[in-house]
């Protein structure tokens, strides 16, 4: 997918297809990570999650002249559950229990940008996420925000908040809220960015799912290792 230009040059924005692609994601992300002191230094250099090794997980990627400007991964519901059922164990059960399929938005990251050169990427982002989302049968997709992001997806995105702010121990203990997107209601509520998300459909080939290789798995297993156990602690059930 390309984006309208922007300067002197446009990004392209696609679901992650390569080893290359997903190694400049989790790079990335990490540096973002780090600089913003939500994880500890790796040797690696690279932060991966256990969700990232799924079949039901696929990066999202927009790339510049070869260089990755902003990422964001959907991590689908599947052996691991999502990610930030660590903390909203109930919420997400309870998404579960009115047979509802849950799509976790996660790991987002992106490179200095004026702040309309932004949200012209991250529309584009959205759009592909979403309509990937709605074509692989996901009704509800979910976040743990910190509370200022929150507000942003709220106002912008339709999110609605589902769980109350919590201490997030993955990202250092980071304040986060619980927000949910209902995909099945969008067509009715038509939230601001309706008509550039949902608008015309994507080609099939663009929304398919992507998930790693086994070989990647096997390549990113190491560092994934690295995360710990991503299962609801049982405290919370």
């Amino acid at each position: 997918m390309r984006l309208k230009p922007l300067g002197d040059s446009a990004p392209t924005v696609r679901i992650a297809r390569t080893q290359c692609d997903r190694l400049s994601a989790f790079r990335l992300v990490y540096e973002k990570y780090i600089e913003a002191k939500l994880i500890e230094p790796n040797e690696y250099g690279l932060r991966v999650i256990p969700h990232h090794l799924l079949p039901t997980t696929n990066v999202f990627v927009a790339i510049e002249q070869g260089r990755m400007i902003c990422t964001v991964t959907l991590i689908g519901d599947g052996e691991l559950g999502v990610p930030m059922e660590s903390i909203y164990y109930s919420e997400i059960l309870e998404l579960r229990r009115k047979n509802l399929s849950v799509g976790e938005v996660s790991c987002l990251a992106f490179e200095a940008m004026p702040v309309s050169k932004f949200l012209t990427v991250f529309t584009q982002l959205l759009r592909l996420m979403v309509q990937h989302a709605r074509s692989h049968g996901m009704d509800q997709l979910v976040i743990a925000a910190h509370p200022q992001h929150a507000r942003f997806y709220q106002r912008y995105m339709g999110y609605t908040q589902i769980g109350p702010l919590k201490s997030y121990p993955s990202v250092q203990k980071s304040p986060a809220v619980a927000c949910s997107l209902d995909l099945l209601a969008l067509d009715r509520t038509r939230p601001k960015f309706w008509n550039s998300v949902i608008g015309s459909r994507l080609p099939d080939t663009e929304i398919r799912s992507r998930p790693m290789s086994e070989e990647e798995c096997d390549d990113f297993n190491p560092v994934a290792r690295q995360v710990g156990s991503p299962r609801p602690a049982l405290a919370l059930a």
